[in-house]
C-alpha cells in the first residue's frame, strides 16, 4: 500500500523485509540513538543562541552607556564590536 502510494519507497521496502530480525532491532536502535542524538544537538543549539543573544543585549547596553557619554560612534563601534546602524538605531 506503502510503495503503491509512494514509488520511491519500494526499494526502502523491498530491503526492510529481506532483514532479519536481528537487523530491523539494531535498524531500530541506531534511529532511536540517532534521535536522541539530533535532541541534543538542537538544544546546544538552543542554548548557543540564547548566549549569542545576550552577548548582543550586553553590547546594546554598553553602547548605550557610551553614547549617554556623548563618545563617537567610530569609537563604540571599535569597542562593542557593534555595526554603525546598530549604533545609530539606539
Amino acid at each position: 500500500m506503502l510503495a503503491k502510494k509512494h514509488p520511491e519507497m519500494k526499494k526502502p521496502i523491498y530491503y526492510a523485509r529481506k532483514m532479519s530480525l536481528i537487523d530491523k532491532w539494531r535498524d531500530y536502535l541506531f534511529h532511536k540513538n540517532l534521535a536522541k542524538v539530533d535532541e541534543r544537538m538542537l538544544k546546544l543549539q538552543w542554548q548557543e543562541d540564547a548566549y549569542a543573544e545576550g552577548r548582543t543585549e550586553e553590547k546594546h547596553v554598553i553602547a548605550r552607556n557610551l553614547l549617554s557619554e556623548s563618545l563617537s560612534h567610530e569609537l563604540i563601534q571599535r569597542t562593542t564590536g557593534l555595526s554603525l546602524e546598530e549604533i545609530t538605531k539606539l
